[in-house]
């Protein structure tokens, strides 16, 4: 991918990876977890998740000035990673592109391995694994056993997981979860229960349409069946009357 170029090739490979299976549900949940929990916002509610090599990933998510793709900083997002069968992939890991107010600390950054974009002010830090099976128990396990958070003090809900409908919908039908085709994901701001209120994901799930819907309809409550006694309904509402006042 040339500097000059990197929109350019942003959207001729989106264009040619179209067909293929997109980040589903259950990707934007992790990344809706980590924005509550960062402050960190989407550039876009359905993310931009450009197909890159690591090495790219500094040219493609920065700011447009820069000549990448974002339009603002502080965002959240993911990758499609491309790479040859012998070269090693992010795996599911993690990375955060990191930038330095001046040109001493910058200089630092590319001397110490890490990989820049060609103004050099952005620069990529990456997890190349995602140990999920090893990770979990021993969060489980410290906040259990020894009382040690592993979780972040500025958790907030400030942004919901939402579901848009990919085909018709018909009144009745029960809404599936994270992996269905049928309902594609975003990111959007959280906002108090309502009609014409978008709900979240995964308090429909379950549940029954009360209505036909198009597809490309955002589903909001009054849209869905409410469930009788339901636990995750009613921490919904609690949490709404807490910090969505």
């Amino acid at each position: 991918m040339p500097d000059y170029a990197v929109k350019e090739y942003f959207e001729e490979r989106k264009r040619i990876f179209d067909y293929l299976p997109q980040a589903g549900a259950f990707d934007l949940c992790e990344l809706t977890i980590a924005a509550n929990a960062t402050g960190l916002s989407p550039d876009i509610p359905e993310t931009y998740q450009p197909a890159v090599r690591t090495t790219e990933i500094p040219k493609v998510l920065c700011l447009e000035e820069d000549g990448g793709i974002l339009r603002k900083s502080g965002v959240i997002d993911l990758v499609t990673c491309l790479r040859e069968s012998q070269e090693a992939g992010l795996g599911g890991g993690v990375f955060i592109i990191v930038s330095c107010e001046n040109d001493y600390s910058r200089h630092i950054l590319t001397t110490k391995g890490l990989i820049n974009n060609k103004s050099g002010r952005a620069s990529l830090i990456y997890r190349p694994y995602h140990l999920c099976g090893v990770e979990t128990p021993t969060s489980l396990l410290c906040a259990g056993l020894l009382g040690i958070s592993t979780g972040s003090d500025s958790y907030l809900p400030r942004y919901d997981l939402i579901k848009t409908a990919q085909r018709e919908m018909k009144k009745g039908e029960i809404l599936e979860g994270d992996y269905t085709p049928d309902l594609k994901a975003s990111i959007v701001p959280a906002v108090k229960k309502g009609n014409n209120i978008p709900i979240p994901a995964h308090l429909l799930n379950g549940n029954r349409l009360t209505c036909d819907i198009k597809a490309g309809t955002v589903i909001t409550y009054d849209m869905v069946e409410a469930p009788v006694n339901s636990v995750i309904w009613n921490l919904r509402a609690q949490q709404d009357a807490h910090f969505l006042k």
